[in-house]
């Protein structure tokens, strides 16, 4: 007879891990005690010596599917008078242990809600120890029910004997819950009378969103506003009301087989669209089956998912497409408190369909696209937070807050060698993102018991998160690193990668503070380790006005125009004047005189072009003109135009002009856009292996919002096929990323 204490790291709370456990403890017919503890799991075993030694080899290779086990210490221990095996009750302290993501219903509780003979038919809050609530529902580790909002619901005698029952899925499972136990949905008015609950309060919502109405819908981590895709009159009402013109809208598709019937979807897509995280999968639409024209226009893609939570599979008909969209007012993180939905969707939903479990920690919709067969991160959020990513460099680290950027923020914390990145939130620019920046950092060091005695910012000292970095490090008497915000999107994939020689970072991406004072966003990158170099970047051009520049990409779109025909104009072009709004010729003759920031965007390139095709003038959401650029070229082959290299610079002007003049000759715009794609692949794969032969380079790493543009990517990719190329897959290619590259950088700069 042999006894041992093992201690296990890594994701095994919330997972179903201790249930895991004790039944294999049980097969090999070991005693001892399984708990929680503030760092992971401690297990006591004792037994035969051979069934001991063979336990701890299946509980690695038998792991529970969205476990992870990074350190497991086993260890000589004194034989106990025990004649069980058994889960104990957790430390009666915080603990610091990683936790799972919230997930998709599993296939056996996917059954048991469809089955009309098992007591949970139809009931929303199903869910087992493989599958259900975790991070939207924690309040503090060790993970146990009386730390998570499933506290208010004692579980009725049925529940608790499969709380209980070794042989069954849901032993210790934390959220298990029933119809007569658990949480439940009311519907309301938005006069707050109550219309239905439970099951009839779904059932009347789904008559009421197939009649043509809005209903608000609170969700795993937030509410949703929710109206048939197939309605243009509600999609358009829903619009107006949301105040979103443009921005596409996604859609949840009542069944994979329904969402086949809308658009194109491969291998890969299928299996993420499947996946336990349930993301928003990018796709190609099928034009055979229209859905309404307001629902993405201008737009050759869908944003799909498919039901991620029970309640979804009785609210969804399988043959529906409904709206899916996050119910915050453009520009707001998700909404997720019911008396602020309540107040703040007046106006603008028919009806609330809302749950009685609180959410602790909102996430909004991950939204994920494929590229070559590897999932390209848009938005790190739901069903992938607060999974740690391993970066070996990080192993001997202090732990530090990394703030990101102040588009698409997420900041990012350390423990040891994993990085763990907070939800997306948002843009800076909005009071709310900015309140819910310091309350999710507060909630991070309280949930994972971190306190970072290292703050590292963005070199931009106008970005709000540089200044809160700087406002937290001042408070607790912290020091702080400054790092470029390029430097950083290429350090993302070195520290996913684990890259430990030099490589070329090519970053496209809109505009990040350059050392020399100018804005960058097209740059070639030699990095090594904690070291960059600039060796190329795309032509400088400036922001006339600058932030409102960006937001109006005719202003520098008519720069481009005044240099390169500063005399007699093209017609087209006199054409396009007339279009512009009022007051530009104010700005032209002002041009010469003014002191105007310069830039060498990427970003600004794609919206220079746009504006020039008519594709508009103002951006109405983030990156909109480059992204219905992106949508014209899907259907058309595009040809090499004119580009110079001007040793290490890229030209843009002699592009733009390649542009203008195939305007000039009649060429239609999406032909146009296809070949300005197709040109600016073929120079950046020039001016790439230039610098990697001068460097003796054969890594090369894609980086930047630029490139989430599927063309760009998969073109460059293909160009340079002879290197080997990188791309982030773990965390996203726009500024979502910036906080994992910040602490790759900060492992080294520590040293």
């Amino acid at each position: 007879m042999k006894a041992y204490t093992i201690h296990v790291t890594g994701i095994v709370q919330g997972i179903g891990f201790r249930p895991f456990v004790s039944k294999l403890a049980h097969e090999l017919r070991l005693v001892g005690t399984v708990r929680n503890d503030t760092s992971g799991v401690e297990i006591h075993i004792q037994g035969v010596d051979a069934d001991c030694q063979l336990f701890v080899e299946r509980l690695q290779s038998e792991l529970p599917m969205h476990g992870r086990i990074d350190t497991l210490q086993m260890e000589p221990t004194d034989v106990q008078a025990l004649d069980d095996f058994t889960i104990i009750l957790s430390q009666d302290v915080k603990g610091n242990a990683f936790i799972g993501a919230d997930m998709a219903p599993c296939e056996a509780c996917l059954r048991d809600i469809q089955d009309p003979e098992n007591r949970r038919f139809h009931y929303g809050f199903t869910n087992c120890t493989n599958c259900g609530p975790r991070y939207t529902i924690i309040e503090s580790t060790p993970y146990d029910r009386d730390k998570t909002s499933m506290k208010v619901f004692p579980m009725c005698e049925d529940c608790q004997t499969e709380y209980d029952d070794l042989s069954g899925r849901r032993y210790h499972a934390e959220p298990n819950a029933c119809e007569q136990c658990g949480p439940m949905f009311t519907l309301k008015d938005t006069d707050g009378r109550v219309l239905a609950t439970g099951q009839d309060a779904m059932e009347q919502a789904k008559v009421y969103i197939q009649n043509g109405s809005i209903v608000a819908l609170k969700g795993v981590g937030g509410y949703h506003l929710v109206c048939d895709a197939l309605q243009e009159r509600v999609v358009l009402t829903l619009r107006q009301r949301k105040g979103r013109p443009r921005k596409p809208l996604a859609v949840m598709a009542g069944s994979l087989e329904t969402a086949k019937q809308y658009v194109y979807i491969s291998e890969r897509e299928e299996e993420l669209l499947l996946s336990p995280a349930r993301p928003i999968v990018l796709l190609r639409r099928v034009r055979k089956y229209n859905v309404a024209p307001s629902v993405a226009p201008g737009m050759e893609t869908l944003g799909i998912l498919l039901p991620y939570a029970p309640y979804h599979y009785s609210l969804v008909p399988s043959d529906a497409l409904w709206v899916m969209t996050s119910a915050n007012r453009s520009g707001d993180p998700v909404l997720y408190d019911d008396m602020q939905a309540e107040e703040e969707l007046q106006g603008i939903a028919d009806y609330i369909l809302a749950h009685n479990r609180e959410i602790i920690s909102p996430v909004d919709d991950s939204v994920v696209q494929v590229v070559q067969n590897e999932p390209i991160l848009i938005r790190r959020s739901r069903g992938y937070i607060p999974l740690s990513i391993p970066v070996v460099p990080l192993e001997k680290s202090p732990t530090m807050l990394a703030m990101g950027a102040d588009m698409k923020a997420a900041f990012g914390m350390n423990r040891g060698s994993h990085a763990i990145l907070s939800p997306y939130m948002g843009d800076m620019e909005h009071q709310r993102v900015q309140d819910l920046l310091w309350s999710t950092t507060k909630r991070y060091e309280e949930l994972f018991q971190l306190q970072p005695i290292q703050v590292i910012v963005d070199a931009h000292p106008g970005y709000y998160t540089s200044q809160c970095g700087r406002t937290y490090a001042e408070k607790h008497q912290l020091p702080v690193i400054e790092v470029q915000h390029h430097h950083a999107h290429v350090a993302a994939v070195l520290a996913e990668y684990n890259i430990q020689e030099p490589v070329l970072g090519i970053c496209f991406d809109g505009t990040g503070y350059g050392p020399d004072g100018t804005l960058w966003g097209g740059e070639f990158l030699y990095c090594h380790k904690e070291h960059m170099e600039r060796i190329a970047h795309l032509s400088y051009a400036p922001l006339p006005g600058g932030e409102v520049a960006v937001r109006e990409p005719w202003r520098q779109a008519l720069w481009y125009v005044k240099q390169l025909y500063p005399s007699e104009v093209p017609a087209v072009i006199e054409q396009w004047k007339k279009t512009l709004p009022k007051g530009w010729e104010l700005l032209d003759k002002m041009m010469p005189h003014m002191q105007m920031v310069q830039s060498s965007s990427g970003g600004r390139l794609f919206d220079t072009v746009s504006s020039l095709l008519g594709l508009g003038y103002e951006h109405l959401y983030d990156a909109q003109l480059a992204i219905e650029l992106e949508q014209l070229a899907l259907s058309e082959n595009g040809n090499i135009l004119d580009m110079k290299l001007d040793g290490t610079v890229l030209d843009a002007m002699s592009l733009v002009r390649s542009v203008i003049e195939q305007l000039e000759n009649g060429e239609s715009v999406a032909k146009i856009s296809a070949n300005f794609h197709r040109t600016l692949i073929y120079y950046i794969g020039q001016m790439a292996r230039r610098c990697c032969e001068e460097r003796h380079i054969s890594h090369i790493i894609l980086c930047g919002g630029v490139f989430q543009n599927r063309i760009l990517l998969e073109g460059v990719i293909e160009e340079l096929r002879e290197y080997i190329v990188h791309v982030p897959t773990q965390s996203p290619m726009n500024d979502g990323g910036i906080a994992l590259g910040q602490l790759w950088l900060g492992s080294y700069m520590n040293r």
